[in-house]
């Protein structure tokens, strides 16, 4: 690791203290950049990384939820979603696609789901055995039709997503 990133992590480790300092007040005068990152902290501090964590309220989990399913896909597609320890999250998608009202997203995730045969709570098929499997499962798929969709709309889902963070910091502040 290089200085640059010894760097850059600490800066975010900074930021991320200030913002568990914060009250909703502070926290909705935030840009929208900031915002995010924010409660993509403050929601990784209550979940605490298990998403059936049974001491966070559905707030926490939906918006939990959609910032993994939003940084893998936007990352390498859903299928990477599905293969990294984020598609534990994958029972929540399509409800909490549903709160934000993201529905169009909703209906292709539910369309891809249904078309597959695939359980959001039974991703077994996607663990890995090795780093050359993740190929095989990308393959097994076509997940071209829903990335795209995805990436076409993900600006719109995105500002979504903030908006209900915005609409319910109260709820996702709660410890």
């Amino acid at each position: 690791m290089g200085f640059g990133n010894i760097l850059g992590n600490i800066i975010e480790m900074r930021k991320a203290a200030k913002y568990r300092k914060m009250g909703a007040n502070e926290l909705l005068r935030l840009d929208e950049e900031d915002f995010y990152d924010a409660v993509d902290c403050l929601t990784s501090d209550a979940v605490e990384y298990d998403i059936n964590n049974p001491d966070i309220n559905p707030e926490q989990r939906w918006v939990y939820s959609l910032i993994s399913f939003e940084r893998e896909v936007n990352n390498g597609g859903l299928c990477q979603f599905f293969v990294n320890s984020s598609g534990a999250c994958a029972p929540f998608i399509s409800e909490a696609l549903e709160q934000v009202g993201a529905l169009h997203i909703k209906d292709v995730y539910e369309s891809f789901l249904t078309d597959n045969n695939i359980d959001p709570g039974d991703l077994s098929f996607f663990q890995l055995e090795s780093i050359d499997d993740y190929s095989d499962k990308e393959e097994a798929f076509d997940f071209n039709q829903f990335d795209d969709f995805f990436y076409e709309n993900g600006e719109d889902f995105h500002d979504r997503m903030i908006a209900y963070a915005r609409d319910h910091i109260d709820a996702l502040l709660k410890a």
